[in-house]
């Protein structure tokens, strides 16, 4: 039995969700939350379960604010104010219209492209294991990179707008960290696809590969202290994968 006291606090927030391929599920409280609720309501819908999260996050956030004696209304009150939406709406305008977000969002569309367009033979085509692990990474990753990317900038841009935060152990720099790390991932994927299929120079697969490293490159001009950032579980020296079950 896993105990609260036993769980990662915050570990899902830097991680690549493939829960399947992770040694710490038994310490993530998002994980084992998530199993417990498709536990105890087979029959919902995936609508209601996003919604019941959000209720259960924002209970626990009053519950903290009550521990830690801070006045969650009039935080809700200054997030809700005119002032605040106006800075907010700023800094998203400036997230849409900066490169490194364009660039991500233009490879996500063309990987899944790719993704969909090798779909028929896939179904048909026996290829080594290697090469779906690699397809699979690919797409998987297409849309995290986008995201993770968009939550840096984001951060990045919302900084001074609410609590101060620490140079190198904040969100954006995290963001930054795994959207990185997927990034890599991806062009590595996208060398044992090319490698199997002999992708001839010239391919358009080379110039999905080019444009993640001008992501790469962005991300590491941009945030030059994302790499030290320590991911909670994952990059802590002392951190211990639990034997689960036990």
């Amino acid at each position: 039995m896993i105990r609260v006291s036993d769980h990662v606090e915050g570990i899902f927030n830097y991680c690549t969700r493939r829960c399947g391929q992770c040694a710490f599920t038994a310490r993530c409280s998002l994980y084992q939350s998530e199993r417990e609720y498709e536990r105890t309501h087979p029959e919902a819908t995936w609508r209601q379960h996003m919604e019941d999260s959000f209720a259960e996050t924002f209970r626990l956030l009053e519950e903290w604010c009550a521990r830690e004696e801070i006045d969650f209304d009039e935080i809700r009150r200054a997030a809700e104010s005119e002032d605040m939406d106006a800075d907010v709406t700023r800094a998203e305008g400036a997230v849409r219209a900066d490169p490194i977000q364009k660039l991500t969002t233009a490879y996500m569309h063309a990987a899944f492209n790719v993704i969909d367009a090798m779909a028929p033979a896939r179904a048909v085509r026996r290829w080594p294991a290697d090469v779906e692990a690699a397809l699979d990474t690919i797409a998987w990753h297409a849309g995290m990179v986008s995201a993770k990317v968009y939550r840096a900038l984001q951060g990045l841009a919302e900084r001074g707008l609410f609590a101060k935060q620490d140079p190198v152990q904040n969100d954006w720099n995290g963001s930054a960290k795994l959207a990185r790390m997927l990034v890599d991932e991806s062009r590595s994927a996208w060398a044992v696809v090319m490698r199997e299929g002999e992708a001839p120079e010239g391919s358009p697969l080379f110039e999905l590969v080019a444009l993640l490293t001008r992501i790469d490159e962005g991300l590491s001009d941009r945030f030059p202290e994302a790499m030290s950032f320590i991911r909670p579980g994952f990059d802590e020296p002392t951190a211990q994968v639990p034997s689960t079950g036990k």
